[in-house]
């Protein structure tokens, strides 16, 4: 089914694929702004709740993000003893990347395939300035959220990563933690009317730059706590009580300077937390 909006929307596993305001430029005017994007969305319903209908809504003019700079220094992933994996013991959910996941898949339409492949779920790219995203159904309020992700087509300002608290499917609501394929890290939240950047974009030695390379990167939400991990190292806590109630999460892509930019997540795991 087809439908109009510019942002995350699927019930119970629902796929949007659009451009999407991820961060503030200031060097670009708000008419500028207001004329950039309006993009057709195409989504699925998931076949385990085949009464879920998504509507239409209209289209929305967007503001999307470009990191500036690649940094030189190509670190390794290390173990740290702030890894949040090792005390939490067993997962609440885990994304069983199988052709009856969690995540619906598979799914394509003009500007991307998202797909199951060897237990990894794959996201190829099309073309290039469109937004994708996949949701899954739980929607837990606290918790810590991780996703291992590997670079196998990636480049310059393309970016990745994990969303969450996204109260439904259709208005974009949600946290936001990307990094790029140049090295940097960042974190919004949309409230359905404004893209808000809460950490601009930032370089850490933690964050493994460039083509296959894999990045496990981690969210912990309680309440309005927002701590920030990549591969196990904690990066930077922040508070933000802008969206408060509980909402589904999932992944999301964004081809900038590759048309056929391809991210493979390897695991997207979530822990409960009181």
């Amino acid at each position: 089914m087809k439908k109009l909006l510019w942002i995350l929307p699927f019930c119970l596993l629902v796929l949007a694929s659009c451009n999407f305001p991820l961060s503030k430029t200031p060097s670009i005017s708000a008419s500028e702004i207001s004329t950039r994007v309006a993009q057709t969305l195409q989504a699925s319903a998931n076949p385990e709740n085949p009464t879920a209908t998504p509507s239409l809504i209209p289209t929305t003019s967007l503001l999307t993000v470009t990191p500036t700079f690649t940094p030189t220094v190509t670190p390794t992933a290390t173990t740290s003893p702030d890894d949040p994996r090792l005390t939490l013991g067993n997962p609440t959910f885990t994304g069983l990347f199988t052709k009856s996941s969690s995540f619906g898949l598979p799914y394509s339409d003009d500007s991307i395939t998202m797909n199951i492949t060897n237990g990894s779920m794959f996201m190829v790219s099309s073309k290039s300035r469109n937004f994708h995203w996949r949701l899954t159904y739980p929607t837990p309020r606290d918790f810590y959220l991780e996703g291992k992700f590997k670079t196998i087509a990636c480049s310059g300002s393309d970016y990745y990563g994990l969303v969450m608290r996204s109260t439904n499917y259709d208005d974009g609501v949600g946290y936001y933690f990307g990094i790029s394929c140049n090295g940097q890290y960042y974190l919004m939240r949309y409230n359905g009317t404004d893209p808000n950047i809460i950490i601009d974009w930032t370089t850490d030695p933690a964050l493994l730059a460039g083509q296959n390379q894999e990045n496990r990167i981690g969210v912990m939400l309680k309440e309005d706590q927002i701590s920030l991990y990549i591969n196990g190292k904690f990066i930077q806590k922040v508070s933000n009580d802008t969206i408060k109630e509980k909402g589904h999460f999932g992944v999301f892509q964004y081809p900038v300077d590759t048309s056929n930019m391809t991210i493979e997540v390897e695991e997207i795991n979530e822990w409960d937390q009181p």
